[in-house]
């Protein structure tokens, strides 16, 4: 799906890709200090990822991209007033997990973190939007879902793909598929993506078929994730998706992955079943789903041997 008129100026965008480019284009060295193994909090999550250091799906290749990805921090929410930051309640805040030092962004320079800092909270201000349009389709009042999202788990992906070779030469390690990141689904509820001219971002149907979601544009990529499929009983699929860049370009593209709080719950809504209808899915902890889906990729990890550098 597709949104546009979405109220982000374009240069926006341009500004936040440019600076993006920029930072992983400089020397592999300088990006290092953000490297997520840095992490306090979020080790292995939050931080800068070298390419080929991460096995997204074991069926496919290792993936071959570069990653700057960081965990929703309060402080850059433009809905909250400084003052909110004191009085976040102790049951929310244990779940609030970004780096108290403020890695990554302290090990990046300003002409990189400014424009994407400012892209992040546009976004927020859009999220929360098209959180509200989703509640009404779903049956609930126009604000029923919006205390889910006081402080939400909005975490952010900027990927910077290589060109890898033609697809009749793509051929990885073992034989399997080439990939520029391996198929998967999204944790959470839904995935606003932004992705420049190049193209590369595949999408899996229900007959199994990939097919290409090109980019047009002046719009964002809306993917729904795992929360949505769960609190929809699967009437909103999770979708599948990956990256194959075979432009023979570098491609960038940023991912702002839009969840319910960590310390919420998600079960499925009432007002989605027909009558008769028995929920598919149990009741989880929003906070245990993401521990499990990670501990998920890292259990991948361990069984084929990868190492993150």
């Amino acid at each position: 799906m597709y949104i546009s008129h979405h109220g982000i100026p374009l240069s926006l965008f341009q500004t936040a890709q440019n600076a993006s480019l920029d930072w992983f284009r400089s020397p592999l060295e300088s990006k290092l200090p953000a490297n997520t193994n840095n992490s306090l909090n979020n080790k292995g999550v939050v931080g800068y990822r070298p390419r080929q250091t991460q096995h997204i799906n074991p069926w496919e290749s290792v993936d071959v991209r570069e990653s700057f990805s960081w965990r929703y921090d309060p402080a850059y929410d433009p809905l909250h007033a400084p003052s909110d930051l004191e009085n976040i309640p102790a049951e929310v805040k244990k779940y609030i997990t970004h780096d108290e030092d403020g890695f990554p962004w302290s090990k990046t320079p300003g002409e990189f973190s400014g424009p994407v800092i400012e892209l992040y909270q546009a976004i927020l201000k859009l999220g929360r939007e098209l959180v509200r349009v989703f509640a009404l389709a779903l049956g609930l009042e126009e604000g029923g879902l919006d205390g889910r999202f006081t402080f939400p788990d909005v975490g952010v992906a900027v990927n910077y793909y290589p060109p890898i070779a033609p697809r009749d030469e793509e051929v990885g390690e073992g034989g399997k598929e080439k990939v520029s990141i391996g198929s998967h689904t999204d944790f959470q509820l839904f995935t606003l993506l932004y992705q420049d001219s190049v193209g590369g971002l595949q999408v899996l149907n229900a007959e199994g078929q990939w097919l290409n979601a090109r980019p047009v544009e002046g719009t964002l990529v809306v993917n729904f994730g795992d929360y949505m499929q769960r609190i929809t009983n699967g009437k909103w699929m999770s979708t599948v998706h990956r990256v194959v860049n075979t432009s023979g370009r570098e491609r960038l593209s940023m991912a702002f992955f839009w969840g319910f709080g960590l310390h919420e719950r998600c079960g499925v809504l009432d007002s989605v079943l027909e009558e008769g209808e028995e929920k598919k899915y149990d009741e989880v902890g929003c906070w245990e789903w993401v521990q499990r889906r990670i501990e998920m990729m890292r259990e991948v990890k361990r069984e084929l041997g990868d190492v993150t550098a």
